[in-house]
């Protein structure tokens, strides 16, 4: 390889050391990461969801005792800075509502279609969205959120997530319930989504996802 480019604090997350590797015929991404479980859950879904022709990174090789492996490069423009730089030039309405409806779109295919015959087992940190799992959603959701805008104090929140938890425990939880579905988490390629980000999802309700846009 002719260049090797950190993209930790660009793509990187969660910990990961992530490299784009390129010459001046082909160019993939490099990612070294040492909690071997949530990798095999990375590589297991990725190679899942591209035979329903999902639209993610190909796997080019792995080395799981070393903790690294090797995915196709999608290039730098995600959702969240595609929107950010349309809202900055005023650019049409039409452009960022087409690319939210791409998005939502391909949604329904990961929670039913692959979810269908996923492999649940290697999941991690579990296999299936639980009260634990709800809560610790909800209550990142009230501190880097609510209380920082202000709004905790007069939403009554607390019987709000209680009845969510209740209904999202009682409903039918046999879909892949796609967490950390957001807009850094999603890149535009050709004016088409690419999803980079599924590694910590795991059985549970099709009405939740972890949703952030914006």
């Amino acid at each position: 390889m002719k260049r090797i480019q950190a993209l930790q604090g660009e793509l990187g997350g969660s910990g990961r050391k992530i490299i784009r590797l390129s010459n001046e015929a082909a160019t993939a991404i490099g990612v070294l990461y040492g909690v071997r479980e949530e990798n095999v859950a990375f590589l297991e879904f990725s190679r899942h969801f591209r035979q329903h022709g999902l639209p993610v990174p190909e796997i080019y090789g792995e080395d799981l005792s070393s903790g690294a492996y090797l995915e196709e490069d999608l290039g730098d423009t995600t959702l969240f800075e595609f929107l950010s730089k349309n809202r900055r030039a005023r650019a049409s309405n039409a452009d960022v509502v087409e690319a939210y409806r791409k998005v939502v779109a391909v949604l329904p295919r990961f929670q039913v279609e692959a979810g269908r015959d996923l492999n649940y087992e290697v999941c991690y940190p579990i296999g299936s969205f639980d009260r634990q799992s709800v809560a610790w959603d909800l209550n990142y959701f009230k501190y880097y959120f609510l209380r920082l805008a202000a709004f905790f104090q007069r939403t009554g929140t607390g019987k709000h997530f209680a009845r969510l938890t209740d209904f999202l425990l009682s409903a039918p939880r046999d879909y892949f319930l796609y967490r950390d579905f957001q807009s850094r988490n999603i890149l535009l390629r050709d004016s088409q989504p690419f999803f980079v980000d599924y590694q910590g999802g795991r059985k549970g309700a099709l009405q939740y996802i972890s949703l952030r846009f914006c």
